[in-house]
């Protein structure tokens, strides 16, 4: 295992621990109960792994050093990523009513973050199914 995997490896669990911690403070802000809010840091938990494992594949990161052409498709993805996480949180708010009426309500923040998380991890996924097609 080369330093740098293992260095992933630690980055990971570090950041998997901080996702966990915040959507569990956030769904019990949101007034969920404790068992479901363990879910919701299992869910973050997982997108977190899903994520830098997908990042470490398109990188090969196993086999040395990244070609530049693998930097590339990973920073695009992770551009586009960021972009549908804003895009999911933004319109899952509260909208303005016609006519300068009452506001619409949207979702609580916990689940504009939770569709947010969806929208960026979703994006890597769709890169691991792509990613044999375009070598």
């Amino acid at each position: 295992m080369s330093i740098v995997v293992a260095v992933l490896l630690g980055v990971t669990a570090l950041g998997a621990g901080v996702a966990a911690r915040i959507a569990f403070r956030l769904a019990v802000n949101d007034g969920v109960n404790r068992p479901k809010a363990w879910g919701a840091a299992g869910a973050a938990v997982m997108a977190m792994i899903t994520n830098v494992c997908t990042v470490a594949a398109t990188l090969e990161l196993g086999d040395g050093h990244p070609r530049a052409s693998r930097i590339a498709i990973t920073i695009v993805t992770a551009a586009l990523a960021l972009f549908l996480g804003y895009v999911a949180y933004d319109v899952t708010g509260p909208t303005v009513a016609p006519a300068g009426g009452t506001p619409i309500p949207g979702l609580s923040r916990p689940k504009r973050f939770a569709s947010a998380a969806t929208a960026f991890t979703s994006t890597f996924v769709v890169l691991a199914l792509i990613l044999p097609l375009i070598k």
